[in-house]
């Protein structure tokens, strides 16, 4: 269970994900976790999931609750020769899913702070990369 702010807002921001149904499934590579499996090969399409916490932001004087801004980028992996359609429509639900979103989890208040947004495509060796980036602010429970 997560007891710190960043990993109770990283937490939270992967249970939204999950919540996205993709037909077909698409596996979801979360940070610090090997990817894929032991023994297993890449899908040919997957999500990877990169936690970018920034630098808090004291709002108020004293001990009050700090501000947590951050970054969840959450890039669509798509297999090559397919054009780039399929993928980007994929980022676009990302992006819808996330957009105006306020999360609640274990005290802290964890908001979108403005629309996520989809980088330009990048092809990589045998996949086409698309990062969408989702802005997040919270701010510390209060002890």
């Amino acid at each position: 269970m997560a007891t710190s702010t960043d990993a109770i807002i990283l937490a939270a921001l992967l249970e939204r994900l999950k919540t996205l149904i993709f037909t077909p499934a698409l596996a979801v590579a979360e940070p610090g976790i090997d990817f894929p499996a032991s023994g297993q090969t890449k899908p040919d399409n997957y999500l990877q999931v990169a936690f970018l916490p920034n630098q808090t932001r004291q709002i108020t004087t004293g001990d009050d609750p700090q501000q947590k801004r951050g970054l969840l980028q959450v890039s669509v992996y798509w297999k090559s020769g397919v054009g780039h359609i399929k993928p980007l429509d994929a980022a676009g639900r990302i992006i819808d899913h996330f957009k105006n979103q306020t999360l609640f989890a274990s005290g802290v208040r964890i908001t979108i702070s403005s629309e996520p947004w989809a980088a330009s495509p990048i092809q990589e060796d045998d996949r086409v990369l698309i990062p969408v980036t989702i802005p997040y602010h919270a701010f510390e429970p209060e002890n």
